[in-house]
């Protein structure tokens, strides 16, 4: 939870440190516990973030919002829970977000694209050139590369045939 303090703007703040938390699309809900206590949770890019926020209603007026680090020990904590709120508030998706390809991953896409290609009437040697590249091929087709390829189009037929139902489970 990243605690944070809401002022009043005064007309002498510059406009860009206003804040309309409504007007964010990562808001998600906003509750008042009986304290007064404002929890604000933003979701977005696969995370999300609660703000324990003091002061005047984020959700009717522009505010200026100062985040709070309670003390030293706070300080790494306070400091992740900023990258999480940059995080969520970013238009782009993180590149730590993307799937990695692992080898059973490479794997299964070799087969799939060599079961695509043998329906598309692509030989061993096409479908090669579209997983490896040409150089790669070039180097490599004699010494294991064309029987790797007929290794690939076997488990893509045998994941057509229905091998997919033990994959999924």
């Amino acid at each position: 939870m990243l605690r944070a303090q809401a002022s009043r703007l005064e007309h002498s703040h510059a406009l860009d440190s206003a804040l309309i938390l409504p007007g964010l699309p990562s808001l998600e809900h906003v509750l008042v516990d009986v304290t007064g206590r404002q929890h604000a949770v933003l979701r977005g890019n696969g995370t999300s973030l609660q703000l324990l926020i003091d002061g005047p209603e984020i959700a009717v007026q522009r505010v200026a919002i100062t985040f709070l680090v309670q003390g030293f020990g706070a300080i790494r904590e306070t400091c992740e829970h900023l990258a999480t709120l940059r995080r969520i508030i970013s238009t782009a998706t993180p590149r730590s977000a993307l799937p990695r390809w692992t080898a059973a991953t490479r794997k299964l896409h070799a087969a799939l694209v060599a079961l695509d290609g043998r329906a598309a009437g692509a030989t061993h040697r096409d479908v090669a050139l579209v997983l490896y590249g040409f150089d790669y091929v070039k180097r490599n087709w004699e010494s294991g590369l064309k029987s790797r390829m007929r290794h690939h189009l076997q488990r893509g037929l045998k994941l057509s045939r229905g091998g997919y139902r033990k994959f999924l489970r």
